[in-house]
């Protein structure tokens, strides 16, 4: 299985005097902008994904949506999950995952640390964690190898916001 670990595109800053709450924080228009550059940038290098996880955070959601358009998925092969909400447990998610029959290709999309730390558990084999950055709008691929008795793999790549629009802006 090949996983997408995708960090939630640029999002507003947070309310003052709570205007807003962190769960409503929404993507700014950059933010979609550069989100759609990178979708395209995705697709470019012939990324396909056959469903999206999603935090149920509104800017991780609009994320999906985003990648899940210029992916051609459904609104129904975009899933909410709260394993992906900041502060989930990486071990509810990796069963959530285990549990997926017939998906080749799956992208998580939620926050920092939490993607970083996700991405360490799978490719560190003595289940020590790394200290993995993504940017907001980073995409890493994970080629899964083993689902027991955990999920194991290789990163094949880690790509930040700014690779992915130049791929989206090259030749045709």
């Amino acid at each position: 299985m090949e996983l997408f670990v995708i960090r939630h595109a640029i999002a507003e800053p947070l309310g003052k005097q709570n205007e807003f709450s962190d769960e409503k924080r929404a993507l700014t228009a950059e933010g979609k902008n550069r989100m759609r550059e990178v979708a395209k940038g995705l697709v470019k290098l012939g990324v396909e994904v056959d469903l999206i996880l999603t935090s149920p955070l509104v800017r991780a959601v609009e994320t999906a949506e985003i990648v899940g358009i210029a992916a051609g998925l459904t609104k129904k092969e975009i899933k909410l999950t709260s394993n992906l909400a900041p502060g989930a447990s990486p071990e509810k998610l990796f069963a959530e995952i285990k549990g997926l029959s017939g998906v080749e290709a799956l992208a998580l999309i939620g926050h920092q640390p939490d993607l970083g730390g996700v991405i360490s558990r799978i490719i560190q084999a003595d289940g020590s964690e790394l200290s993995i950055q993504l940017k907001k709008g980073s995409v890493c691929c994970l080629n899964i190898t083993e689902t027991v008795p955990r999920l194991r793999g290789d990163m094949s790549w880690l790509l930040t916001p700014r690779q992915l629009r130049v791929v989206a802006r090259g030749a045709n």
